[in-house]
């Protein structure tokens, strides 16, 4: 049936979310069970029955009467639930009011700004207008009251909180359908870090830790200083690879990417440490110039009573004379200076790592959910 609109036809909305069934940041995504009520008014279908306060069209004859051709512009899927009948019904009220319900279940596109992953904040849309009419014919507005979008206060997300909920207006403009009105709703997500504190936080500073216990080993303790760092390097790397598997490709650098790259970059030094720990440890190095006078040497007397110094011949090929000045060099161990810098290596590697902990904590803990990344619109 056709129906003239000689007026715009004000559609008020009402969402009830029932449950939230995932948010993907691979897919950037996330699906929703929502509880839909439309309202609106068509005055020839008055009735004046005192007896009855509303008349219930079931599903076979909701096609007889008009109905909003609502869509979700940022949906990916999206259906009816039909257990075990179709979940709709129309209640039509004796001042010609009609009200919808309909139970669906929504997959909408949700970009995500992930610089602060996991530490991030999002906003999930979910959007609605008017297919074939446009804002001259239909206009979409929230329902009046304190809650036109409610949230199931009983919704558990492994990873998410629904923090809040607000409402708005979209208005598109298509090219050859004119302008459109459109409603939106926002829901604001807040990441619980508990998982990755435990998963990917504490093991990665362990494995940090682990690999300054080389610092302590002797310099001569090679293959236990070099299985000690190659292993925390690897343990690094495949660990930084399973945290990315989950996360889609983006082309920015992540909270995450800082602390992993962080952390290889500590447990590589540490190995670099000893590579340069085993050079010096193979050479030595002169310290000090030290001078010196032969005692032990005297002076021979000859006939014309004059004294004839000693000279001696030594065994490498030289010639010395008595009273003359030795110079000795005093050679520093190798060994030493590696000893040194491994004791200055305990210091200054937790030193830098907590210096590294106390800013990166600092800057994403304070400025927290600061830079929100809507992508609706």
């Amino acid at each position: 049936m056709f129906l003239i609109l000689d007026l715009a036809t004000t559609i008020e909305c009402q969402i009830y979310v029932d449950s939230f069934d995932s948010v993907s940041e691979a897919a950037m995504d996330y699906t929703v069970s929502i509880l839909m009520e439309l309202s609106w008014t068509q005055r020839d279908l008055y009735y004046n029955f005192d007896d009855v306060d509303f008349f219930e069209i079931d599903n076979r004859n909701m096609e007889k009467i008009w109905l909003p051709d609502l869509y979700f512009p940022n949906e990916k899927m999206a259906a009816f639930h039909k257990i075990m009948t179709p979940n709709k019904v129309v209640r039509l009220y004796p001042d010609g009011r009609l009200t919808f319900y309909a139970r669906l279940s929504l997959t909408m596109s949700c970009p995500m700004n992930l610089r602060k992953y996991p530490f991030d904040k999002q906003i999930c849309a979910l959007q609605m207008e008017s297919f074939g009419f446009d804002q001259d014919n239909v206009i979409l507005a929230w329902a009046m009251n304190d809650t036109p979008v409610a949230v199931n206060d009983h919704i558990i997300l492994p990873q998410f909180e629904v923090v809040s909920s607000n409402v708005g207006e979209c208005a598109k403009s298509h090219p050859r359908l004119g302008n459109h009105s459109c409603l939106e709703a926002l829901f604001h997500l807040e990441r619980n870090i508990g998982y990755y504190i435990i998963q990917m936080y504490i093991p990665s500073i362990l494995i940090v830790v682990i690999s300054w216990i080389s610092f302590w080993l002797t310099v001569t303790s090679v293959p236990g200083r070099i299985s000690l760092g190659v292993l925390t390097v690897l343990t690094m790397t495949t660990q930084s690879s399973g945290v990315n598997a989950s996360l889609p490709r983006v082309s920015y650098t992540k909270a995450i990417d800082i602390w992993m790259s962080t952390c290889l970059l500590f447990v590589f030094a540490a190995l670099l440490e000893f590579a340069i720990v085993n050079f010096i440890s193979r050479r030595s190095y002169p310290d000090e110039v030290k001078t010196a006078q032969r005692k032990d040497s005297a002076a021979m007397p000859v006939d014309n009573g004059a004294l004839m110094k000693e000279t001696m011949v030594m065994l490498e090929g030289g010639i010395r004379f008595a009273h003359e000045e030795i110079k000795q060099r005093k050679r520093v161990s190798g060994i030493e200076c590696a000893q040194l810098m491994d004791n200055i290596s305990r210091l200054v590697f937790p030193f830098i790592f907590i210096s590294f902990n106390i800013v990166y904590w600092t800057y994403y803990l304070t400025t927290f959910g600061e830079e929100l990344f809507q992508g609706v619109g």
